[in-house]
């Protein structure tokens, strides 16, 4: 085919028609298909359309952008394929587009063909590397020289080299991955010999752009980006003799009006900070290693160049460009809201980085100068003066209104207070930093409208701190719907993160004052003393400024807002103050004794002391009513000042009674009906005030033991009678007042058991106490003996034949009881009782388990059979996904997030944003069916909780008897496991497993006595009737998920995104559960179901002594459903190499009496063996490499295991299908072939599995070899088949000393058998298994039934 005038415009009308919106499907087809060819077989003819292309003067971008795109793919693909003469004259004729006319008209186009044409020459220079002489790079270098002075007509040549160099640098840093090794240090060479002709010129252009900015915008913007470009890699030496010229250089260009040179000078700046802190960086290590290098001269400080370099970034000037041109751009609503844009906010964000780098270049040349001897006093003088304008500037951005820029500057801070404890003395900084805090803990408050009634009260108010707080939070809502589609979407991502931030400064930097490194501790103390008295006038103030009595038009105005987001910082700033100061002075420390109580001397003063306690008796008189949040603060903060009751007894009386009461109070009209929102909110945070009392002084608060526990069990039973509100039928874990009271009392009855030296009945009689009142509600909600009753009692189908109260409170009561049961199952499974006491508590919560838990367990299995339930096609559309476990799996669902956006004063959020109220009253209104879908799903998993936790605490259960013939093991099976398995949808399943299954295998083993034999072979039965029958489940979902063509319509591609979750959820418990069973737990570490819970609840489920900050215990809010990372940190089990010998594995005694009982020929144990093992080979092809990663390290030794007993069966096939087990490796090995680590392990099992197998099942394994890599290296493999056989003469003939050393000279070491399997299945790795292969395998998956 050669060139014509009418090729050409075929060309032309193929590309038009392809992006013809207008054009058919057909029709594009055939012109996509027709460009294909073209491009694929006529490389040269390409090139000449292409450039014909680029030269015509009237084209439409699209023709420019498909011709510079056709240029690109023929230099990326078929550039080794042409001939020398023929790159020659593509070069030639780009290099001629580039140096005429047509560049201009190019250029005229959008950016990204001037991208195209750029990142042409990156692709040229990158193939054309290697040649001596003309290189393409050499080229543009040459060209940038003779550009001597910028004018309009080599502008766009200009750009076009500027453009090329930068994306060269990119290419060979950001994208050095895609780039060859060998061709990326070939490059860099080039680059390196010619770096002096290309920075000076760059340089020299970038000064000369300097006089003409507004002219050549975007040049000078290409220039500055490109100089960056090069900034980031290039050794700082080669800009060591121009630093200063740079810097000022950039800092001009930073003051010019355009917003995007600013950007770009700023990123320059960045770098070049960077730069110099990671040479400080090297010099220091360096010094460190060696002491000759630290004494030599050429290590000596240089004060003048340093004076230079902190003038520029740190001196007044600057630090007051930034301000005038960043950080205060305008007093203006209106002119900020035109001011903040992409480039504007990009600039902040950078600043921020700038601080961080400063602060950190600043503190390093700190740690320099107190190792060196200066003696240059002005040089530490202006280090100093800098260093304190610094912090100045940093303390004036903690207010900023873009909170990123806010964070950055504190994390400025706080690396110098951590690394420059000298600041903690200067009690002027402290102060200033304390208030910020405050400040900036919940500053932001976003009014709904700036319309009449909040515009008129505040006009009308002449508070002018309230008129500026008002003005500040205009002035962040701004910034923050730019960044941000809604309020709400700012609280969860970003505002969380910064309180936790803040929040970690607090602890930090109160910290600090108790460290024992602290040069002058009595100025620390002194200063703290400051920070406390200072806390406590201010509260008196806040306290003496909240009304004691409400009326409609103060609590809607926005002062009463304002006071209440005040209250909420002040509490959380206090909390964490006082949280470090009872932590090391009043609890176990980890300062020494001594100088803890030097430490106390000097910080508790007679003064302080009193000022303590005036503010806990000022407290103790003050009930808010404004607004119950602030009440709950004030409760809170009772609780945070109980350690310095110990200098007032009577005070700790009043704080215990004024708790209870306020609770007794709310709950009584709560039950009375009253005001139902306000009563919540107080129930909540009295009890969590409580808890925390009881957690934090359980010695001091068990004092008052006999009195105080028969009063909380009073509480405790009414909070069960609440029956004239809408309550809630769910159950939150994380805020309800019941859970917590329930809490604080196992608290303080299980450490008087425990630390108690006798045990009476009474004491027994108290926990009847906690257990009552459970038995009693699901005596009343479980009198039901079928499913329609039970259905009817809580009106599942909403017949609403009873009043909706009722319904609400029987929902609720069962939610309720079934809660408090799993809560103290929890609690007792972590105590340590001899066997009298735990035998004791265990009888008191079987009866529970016997006549109700399996009741209604049953009753939620039943739900979900058809057969069984006669109500199902009114509930099956209540029986799905609720709206949480759809959001949980879909990863959307935030309410963590938004939880930690707010300002809990207690465990539970229960102080949000007043703004986040608002939000919340108009998109949180559950429609009922949705309530009872999560109410249904609530109860279904809170069930299976217990009956996991059960058999975790009472391990009896396994072998209790219920008579002579029948044990419970087999009764609770059949009717919770089994009845109506088959009926349970996915994720109801993943339940199963993760909260009853996992803990049942996990927790059982084998016990000695009489009934050992016949306990193990019903579990055994049981492992042998559940493990295939998941197994097949897990295949049939993991096939019907990757044979499913994705659907991307809205709606249906959710629902596959959460089936695929839910399968990979199930399989990751069901291997777990398989491991359990194989191997032993490691006795005395907490098990791994458990492990990762702990983590994200820690602060309930251990430690219950240890010290906490109120507003840090987070209980953790759902459970959460997709604990993906969770299990990959299960260390229970450790990974054995695929060679090691199979005695290092520490197997469960269930596994190894199953192992006895095969080479006994027990047709139960064999075929059990035969399960596993099918099971182990299969869930290698599943797609989670979770299963690979598991599965891989334990597979050899039980296969040898397996191999060793069925060698002496008889009729094997019965068993097991070799060729399928050889089949499911070499499945695994394609579908994992695109991860290098599993692929090596992979290979070498398929390896050791060949070598194991091959004197019994040779034929077999060769068919599948044969049947699924045709074209399989026959010489290859048997020249290996040859080495196994030699291997196994040598085996059976060692008599001598001859054939014992042959042997260790022919035996085959896992480089030679990895290296030989990699190449016989190479074919696997390059290319996939074929369609037919894929079917065949399938066919013979005994799984697919």
């Amino acid at each position: 085919m050669i060139y014509t005038s009418e090729l050409f415009e075929k060309v032309i009308s193929a590309v038009l028609c392809s992006f013809n919106s207008k054009t058919t499907n057909d029709e594009k087809q055939n012109a996509l298909k027709f460009l294909d060819d073209l491009k694929e077989n006529q490389p040269i003819l390409c090139s000449t359309i292409s450039f014909e292309l680029l030269k015509q003067t009237t084209n439409q971008s699209i023709l420019y952008h498909f011709s510079l795109n056709l240029l690109e793919s023929i230099i990326k693909h078929k550039w080794n394929i042409l001939k020398l003469d023929e790159r020659n004259l593509i070069k030639k004729e780009l290099f001629f587009i580039i140096k005429s006319t047509y560049l201009n008209q190019i250029f005229m186009n959008p950016i990204h063909i001037r991208n195209c044409l750029a990142k042409c020459l990156v692709e040229m220079i990158k193939r054309d590397c290697f040649e001596k002489v003309n290189t393409t790079l050499d080229e543009m270098i040459n060209m940038i020289q003779g550009i001597t002075q910028i004018q309009d007509n080599n502008s766009n040549q200009l750009e076009l080299i500027l453009l090329v160099f930068r994306f060269l640098n990119e290419e060979l840093t950001i994208y050095a991955q895609s780039i060859q090794a060998q061709r990326r240090r070939q490059i860099l060479n080039q680059i390196q010999k010619r770096l002096n002709d290309i920075l000076s010129c760059l340089i020299r252009i970038s000064n000369d752009l300097l006089t003409v900015p507004e002219q050549h915008e975007r040049l000078t913007q290409t220039c500055l980006l490109c100089v960056n470009s090069f900034l980031t890699w290039v050794e700082y030496n080669h800009f060591e003799q121009c630093e200063s010229f740079l810097c000022e250089l950039f800092l001009k260009f930073f003051q010019l009006n355009s917003v995007k040179l600013r950007h770009a000078s700023f990123e320059c700046l960045l770098s070049l900070v960077n730069k110099r802190l990671a040479r400080r960086q090297l010099q220091q290590q360096q010094q460190q290693r060696n002491k000759r290098i630290a004494s030599s001269a050429s290590s000596a400080l240089n004060c003048q160049q340093e004076k230079l370099f902190l003038n520029y970034f740190l001196g007044d000037n600057t630090l007051e460009m930034f301000y005038r041109l960043l950080i205060s751009p305008t007093n203006s609503i209106e002119e900020l809201r035109a001011i903040v844009t992409n480039d504007h906010i990009n600039c902040l964000k950078m600043l921020g980085q700038f601080l961080v780098k400063l602060s950190n270049y600043l503190l390093q040349l700190f740690q320099q100068l107190a190792t060196k001897s200066i003696d240059d006093n002005d040089f530490l003088t202006f280090v100093n003066e800098r260093t304190y304008s610094f912090l100045q500037f940093l303390l004036l951005l903690n207010q900023h209104p873009f909170h990123l820029l806010s964070l950055n500057s504190y994390q400025a801070l706080n690396l110098f207070i951590i690394r420059q404890t000298t600041l903690l003395s200067n009690e002027q900084f402290c102060l200033k930093l304390i208030f910020n805090l405050k400040q900036s803990l919940h500053r932001i408050h976003f009014p709904s409208s700036s319309s009449s009634p909040m515009t008129t009260t505040l006009m009308d108010n002449e508070n002018e701190i309230l008129k500026t707080q008002y003005m500040h939070n205009q002035q962040c809502f701004i910034y923050v719907l730019f960044e941000y589609d809604s309020e709400e979407q700012f609280f969860w991502k970003f505002f969380s993160q910064y309180r936790s931030e803040l929040q970690k400064l607090i602890k930090s930097f109160i910290g600090l004052f108790f460290s024992e490194t602290v040069a002058d501790i009595e100025m620390n103390m002194s200063c703290l003393r400051s920070i406390l008295e200072n806390l406590f006038i201010y509260l008196e103030s806040l306290v003496q400024r909240t009304p004691n009595k409400t009326c409609n038009s103060i609590s809607t105005s926005l002062s009463s807002i304002y006071l209440i987001i005040e209250w909420e910082a002040f509490y959380l700033l206090l909390d964490h103050v006082l949280f470090i100061v009872r932590k090391e002075l009043f609890s176990s420390s980890t300062i020494t004794i001594k100088f803890q109580e030097k430490c106390h001397s000097l910080l508790i003063t007679s003064t302080i002391k009193e000022q303590f306690l005036r503010t806990l008796k000022f407290l103790l008189q003050f009930t808010p009513n404004l607004s119950e949040h602030i009440h709950g603060h004030v409760l809170n903060l009772l609780s945070c000042m109980f350690f310095i009751t110990q200098h007032d007894q009577t005070l700790a009386i009043q704080i215990i009674q004024r708790l209870l009461t306020t609770f007794q109070s709310y709950q009584q009209q709560s039950i009375a009906g009253i005001d139902k929102n306000q009563c919540e909110v107080m129930q909540i945070q009295s009890s969590n005030a409580f808890l925390y009392l009881c957690k934090n002084f359980t010695v001091k608060i068990i004092d008052y033991y006999t009195e105080l526990f028969p009063f909380l069990c009073q509480l405790y039973k009414n909070e069960f009678q609440f029956k004239k509100t809408f309550l809630s039928r769910t159950i939150d874990e994380s805020s309800n007042p019941t859970l917590k009271l329930l809490d604080a009392m196992q608290i303080l009855f299980f450490y008087k058991l425990i630390h108690q030296t006798t045990i009476d009945n009474n004491q027994l009689q108290d926990f009847y106490e906690l257990i009552k009142p459970i038995y009693d509600i699901l005596n009343i909600s479980l009198t039901a003996d079928t499913l329609t009753i039970f259905i009817e009692y809580l009106d599942l189908c909403s017949n609403r034949l009873e009043p909706i109260n009722i319904i609400h409170y029987r929902r609720r009561n069962l939610m309720l009881a079934l809660h408090c049961l799993c809560l103290l199952l929890r609690y007792v499974k972590q105590q340590q009782f001899d066997t009298n006491i735990r035998s004791k508590i265990s009888m008191c919560f079987r009866p529970i388990l016997f006549d109700y838990i399996l009741k209604v367990t049953q009753f939620c299995n039943q739900l979900y059979d058809q057969q069984i339930n006669p109500f199902y096609d009114i509930l099956k559309t209540n029986l799905t996904y609720s709206d949480t476990e759809r959001q949980l799996y879909l990863g959307t669902y935030e309410s963590n997030n938004v939880a930690k956006a707010m300002i809990p004063s207690t465990v539970t959020p229960s102080s949000p944003p007043v703004s986040y109220v608002r939000l919340q009253s108009t998109s949180n209104i559950l429609i009922d069916d949705e309530r009872l879908r999560d109410y249904l799903h609530r109860l279904f998993d809170i069930c299976y909780q217990i009956n996991g936790m059960y058999f975790a605490y009472d391990t009896d259960l396994y072998y209790l008897k219920l008579n002579d013939n029948n044990y419970l093991l087999t009764t609770y099976l059949q009717k919770i496991l089994f009845e109506n398995f088959n009926t349970l949808p996915s994720f109801r399943l993943r339940i199963v497993l993760r909260h009853f299954c996992r803990l049942f295998v996990e927790n059982y083993s084998s016990s000695i006595g009489t009934d050992e034999e016949i306990i193990d072979e019903l579990f055994l039965k049981f492992l042998n009737a559940f493990l295939p029958y998941i197994q097949q489940r897990l295949t049939t979902m993991w096939n019907n998920l990757l044979t499913t063509t994705m659907n991307y319509q809205q709606g249906q591609y959710s629902d596959e995104v959460i089936e695929e979750c839910v399968c990979v959820l199930i399989t990751r418990d069901f291997i777990d559960i398989i491991r359990y069973f194989i191997f032993k737990t490691i006795p005395g570490q907490i098990n791994s179901t458990s492990i990762n819970i702990n983590k994200k609840k820690n602060k309930i489920n251990i430690g219950r002594n240890n010290s906490e900050s109120m507003c840090e215990e987070i209980n953790g809010d759902l459970d959460q459903i997709d604990e993906w990372d969770e299990q990959n940190t299960n260390s229970n089990i450790s990974n054995k190499l695929l060679n090691n010998s199979h005695e290092k594995l520490d197997y469960s005694d269930l596994f190894m009496g199953m192992i006895k009982m095969s080479r006994q020929n027990s047709s139960l144990a064999l075929q059990l063996f035969s399960n596993i093992i099918q099971i182990l080979f299969e869930c290698l092809t599943f797609p989670d490499a979770y299963c690979i990663n598991r599965f891989l390290p334990i597979i050899l030794p039980i296969t040898k295991f397996y191999t060793d007993i069925i060698e002496k069966h008889v009729n094997i096939s019965s068993l097991i299908d070799i060729k399928f087990l050889f089949q499911c490796l070499l499945k695994a090995l394609e579908r994992h072939n695109e991860n290098e680590s599993v692929n090596t392990n992979l290979i070498s099992l398929i390896g050791h599995i060949y070598e194991l197998w091959y004197n019994q099942y040779g034929q077999q394994l060769d068919y599948v070899l044969h049947q699924t890599i045709p074209q399989i290296n026959m010489e290859l493999l048997n020249t290996y088949k040859t080495r196994l056989l030699t291997n196994n003469d040598n085996n059976n003939n060692n008599n001598n000393r001859k054939s014992q050393q042959q042997q260790q000279q022919q035996q085959i070491t896992e480089r030679e058998r990895r290296d030989t399997f990699k190449n016989l299945l190479n074919p696997i790795l390059l290319s996939p298994m074929s369609s037919r292969t894929r079917d065949g395998l399938n066919s013979i998956n005994p799984f697919n039934i």
